[in-house]
């Protein structure tokens, strides 16, 4: 055996490319942290004013996040949201549904901010995708407005 971390989910956390470079053994203590979860097609996962207790990684399936009637982002394998409400610790402001059938590994809030706590680069990704949703967001949900 070569030494390579071969676990199905640690390859799983490994394909979000915000958190690829995390070395195997915070990935292994993710997976231990974890929970995979199914939700079916039309089930909410979280709604507005839910805890923002955790993330959530996309392993099959496809799931909406949206603001009221505001579609903002359809995440599928390989993707992550919830992020912002867990590490600014704050309650859902959008909701999450399942479109298709879908399995996300659940992290809790500080399993996950321990694992941005061990690699600064790869907190900086997240950060940096936190920030550019929160611009996409502000601009789907503004209205248009006249600036004259």
């Amino acid at each position: 055996m070569d030494g390579t971390v071969t676990h199905t989910l640690v390859r799983a956390i490994r394909s979000v490319e915000d958190l690829a470079d995390l070395d195997d053994e915070a990935l292994l203590e993710a997976v231990g942290d974890a929970a995979n979860l199914r939700w079916p097609a039309g089930s909410v996962i979280f709604e507005p004013g839910d805890a923002g207790d955790a993330v959530y990684l996309v392993l099959s399936g496809l799931v909406r996040i949206r603001d009221g009637d505001v579609e903002l982002a359809d995440i599928g394998p390989g993707g992550y949201f919830g992020e912002q409400a867990a590490m600014l610790r704050t309650s859902h402001s959008a909701t999450a549904q399942a479109v298709e059938d879908s399995e996300l590994m659940v992290i809790p809030q500080e399993p996950f901010k321990r694992l941005l706590d061990r690699d600064p680069k790869v907190a900086e990704r997240v950060r940096r995708t936190m920030e550019r949703r929160l611009e996409e967001r502000g601009r789907a949900t503004r209205p248009d407005r006249d600036e004259t």
